[in-house]
């Protein structure tokens, strides 16, 4: 099996782009050459046209917007063919963090550029190719609205993936479980985290960033939950960390191990190919439940209430609601559970009246034939008025008639986290959320899950004492599900 063979190409990219500097207009026209999108700015009077600058750091992140490593490979390839590299032809791209589609570039749109960001970006690279950091510059940069400590680290691993180490969040959960440090503030605190990590693996970074993504769904690495207490005691520890304010932490239970995280609608193929009956059938037949919802998403949210499979994901900010949903199961009772944590930063988090929020869940009333295969490569204006999309827009101005005529294929193909209306009970005892799904080329294939995580098992042994021990701080079936019938349940469970 070839295994890292990106690494030399990454190496040449680094050396090409230390002599593009005065050639950016060029630097964005290979990306687009190569099959990138993506080059949208803004003025200072609001209005879009083309970006004409860019970074190197930047340039390497277009190269990682993808989720698919089949198309990352295929965008390499071609850089490596159109730039005649001399060395062997990638064919992997193991190790290699993502970019966030939406937020790929290092520096914010024009209106917004006030302090030669892109300059000091450039400055910073050909320090980094260098190897000699100042930290001056280093703390200037992190001070672009575009850039945190994460981001930057990344783009020095793409810069130099066999020297700097990515500090993204597979690989810091992973510094964490093996009990490295992996948090800095200055650029020698980096540096000297890097030498430790090397040293403490004896591995370049770009392996270590392999093993950490090996780590993620590792089971075996996984720390087991056996009661409130071993739940709490570990939340603790991870309280002590420095996470950014503006982060918000949710928490997911299952009760298999086999469970996936994806949508009810996709866990079986006759759902999703009657998707779009499922939600006509439901609100001809009981409209006046649905009466009070002012759109698809809150439509789907009262579905999901009543169990019929939609494109939604629970979530709950309660890490105890999370562990009785792992814990409850009695099919499951016999099976070890798992308990997921998703830290989501204000930037990606959706509320119910988002644009975005209303292309996504509009994708439901969608036959099951709807798909964007073939088109969406095709520029944005021309994507829009082709005529699945057409019927797309319809659906979602029934609801905004403000709606710009204009949808971005990418959101088409991304999970969103999304805030509800607190306006029933159980979402309000259970301090729910959701990740709404779209999907991946057509209906049948739900969109890729790429928020990171942490998990840990539940201990299929203890799950009875551990709903003994919710039971007790008020986390039980009667509480979560306040409907009479659930209460009902409850007593009898507990009398009887």
């Amino acid at each position: 099996m070839d295994k890292f063979t990106w690494t030399n190409t990454y190496k040449e990219i680094s050396n090409w782009l230390l002599t593009k500097r005065s050639e950016q207009q060029y630097l964005i026209e290979i990306l687009k050459k190569i099959g990138v999108e993506g080059f949208k700015d803004v003025n200072e009077d609001k209005e879009e046209f083309q970006l004409n600058e860019i970074d190197p750091f930047s340039f390497f992140s277009y190269l990682n917007k993808y989720k698919l490593d089949s198309k990352r490979i295929e965008i390499l390839q071609k850089i490596h063919s159109e730039l005649k590299f001399k060395c062997e032809m990638p064919k992997d791209v193991l190790g290699i963090p993502t970019s966030h589609p939406l937020k790929v570039r290092l520096f914010p749109y024009k209106y917004a550029r006030k302090n030669n960001e892109i300059e000091k970006l450039w400055n910073l690279f050909e320090q980094v190719i260098t190897k000699k950091i100042d930290n001056d510059l280093f703390q200037k940069v992190l001070e672009i609205k575009s850039v945190g400590k994460g981001k930057i680290s990344i783009s020095f691993f793409y810069s130099m993936p066999d020297y700097y180490l990515p500090l993204d969040s597979k690989t810091t959960n992973y510094l964490r479980k093996t009990k490295l440090k992996y948090s800095f503030s200055t650029i020698s605190e980096y540096l000297s985290l890097i030498d430790e990590t090397k040293k403490a693996f004896k591995l370049t970074p770009f392996e270590i960033s392999y093993k950490a993504f090996l780590s993620q769904d590792n089971n075996s690495d996984k720390t087991k939950i056996g009661s409130v207490k071993t739940l709490l005691d570990i939340l603790d520890k991870l309280s002590d960390d420095s996470y950014d304010d503006n982060v918000s932490i949710f928490y997911r239970g299952h009760s298999s191990l086999k469970f996936e995280l994806k949508p009810s609608i996709y866990r079986d193929k006759e759902l999703i190919k009657n998707e779009n009956r499922l939600f006509k059938d439901i609100i001809a037949r009981s409209p006046s439940d649905f009466k009070d919802c002012n759109s698809t998403f809150e439509k789907l949210v009262k579905m999901q209430h009543y169990s019929l499979p939609t494109r939604l994901l629970d979530i709950t900010s309660n890490p105890l609601v999370a562990l009785f949903f792992a814990c409850k199961d009695e099919k499951q009772m016999n099976e070890d559970g798992e308990l997921y944590r998703f830290e989501i930063t204000e930037e990606d988090l959706k509320y119910y009246d988002s644009d975005t929020v209303s292309v996504v869940s509009n994708i439901a009333r969608r036959p099951h034939d709807f798909s964007i295969q073939s088109i969406k490569g095709l520029p944005k204006s021309t994507f829009n008025k082709k005529g699945e999309i057409q019927y797309l827009l319809h659906e979602i101005r029934s609801e905004k008639s403000h709606f710009s005529a204009v949808i971005d294929p990418l959101h088409l193909e991304m999970v969103f986290c999304v805030r509800p209306k607190l306006d029933n009970p159980r979402i309000i005892r259970q301090e729910g959320a959701f990740f709404v799904f779209g999907i991946e080329d057509d209906k049948s294939h739900c969109a890729k899950f790429d928020f990171e995580y942490q998990s840990f098992i539940i201990n299929k042994s203890e799950k009875p004492k551990i709903l003994k021990q919710l039971d007790i701080l008020g986390i039980n079936e009667s509480t979560l599900f306040p409907e009479i019938e659930h209460v009902a349940k409850h007593l009898k469970d507990k009398y009887f």
